[in-house]
């Protein structure tokens, strides 16, 4: 559907384009391509009639089989490995939202690293909570760390890039204890919040709040208080914003844009 959508959209938008180069034509008096560029609105609007009936829905990935339409067979979730679970999981339970968290130590030393495990809770007040795991020796990630000893910490989003998914590819990779990542790579801040990054699409402080263990794992969830959103000039909340996000195990990209449908009630 989101591919057949923007494929609709753009051959709308070569339409318009056509139209308005015939308009300048005909003001011009340059009459002598008109019958072309007509010729390529009409054929255009065909293919927009027929790919909006269905017609060439065989050019579009098709729609995957529904429990009801084959089959449906159980898996295990505690009889998988773990890699299997995660590629499960993260193939189904998706997209994702994803998250570059910057935190600080008392020492000055800032941290930042890629998160899909978050997820806004509550709108009133508005709450996030956040997975953070240990390592194999039972070392808890620095962005827990730092948020324990300060509290502060800063959700940065990404706008949809190579650049961007680079960045996320990067910090995502362990480094020596007490170096920064904002070092590592280069990255650069607000000059009025050290821990949002100039290029992200936006960005949520937070605080945290309050630990949760999560059961036989080695794993807390981290609730946040959001305090304020950082967004640029010319966002408002009328529409989603367009950002990077995970959609399949390590598979990162723009969250969907064009196809959608607007219910009567909040979920």
């Amino acid at each position: 559907m989101e591919g057949k959508a923007h494929v609709i959209s753009f051959l709308k938008k070569c339409i318009d384009y056509a139209n308005a180069s015939i308009e300048r034509k005909e003001k011009r008096g340059d009459v002598e391509d008109i019958a072309k560029w007509e010729a390529y609105r009409d054929y255009t609007a065909h293919a927009v009639m027929e790919v909006e009936a269905g017609e060439l829905d065989r050019w579009f990935p098709s729609q995957q089989k529904l429990l009801g339409e084959s089959d449906a067979s159980s898996l295990s979730l505690d009889a998988l490995t773990h890699d299997a679970r995660s590629a499960w999981l993260t193939n189904l339970a998706s997209p994702r939202p994803l998250a570059l968290i910057a935190t600080s130590s008392e020492k000055g030393v800032r941290n930042i690293a890629p998160y899909t495990s978050l997820s806004v809770v509550s709108n009133s007040p508005p709450m996030a909570v956040v997975s953070l795991s240990a390592d194999r020796n039972n070392r808890w990630r620095d962005t827990l760390l730092n948020m324990r000893q300060t509290k502060k910490a800063v959700l940065n989003f990404l706008p949809v890039s190579s650049n961007a998914a680079t960045v996320v590819e990067q910090t995502a990779k362990p480094i020596a204890h007490g170096t920064s990542e904002w070092d590592a790579f280069g990255l650069e801040s607000l000059e009025s919040n050290e821990l949002v990054m100039n290029d992200a699409a936006f960005a949520i402080i937070g605080e945290l709040v309050e630990e949760v263990d999560l059961p036989d794992a080695k794993a807390k969830l981290a609730i946040l208080r959001l305090s304020d959103i950082l967004i640029p000039g010319g966002l408002d909340d009328a529409q989603p914003a367009h950002i990077l996000c995970q959609h399949g195990l390590n598979r990162l990209m723009a969250t969907p844009t064009e196809w959608h449908y607007n219910i009567d009630r909040n979920v």
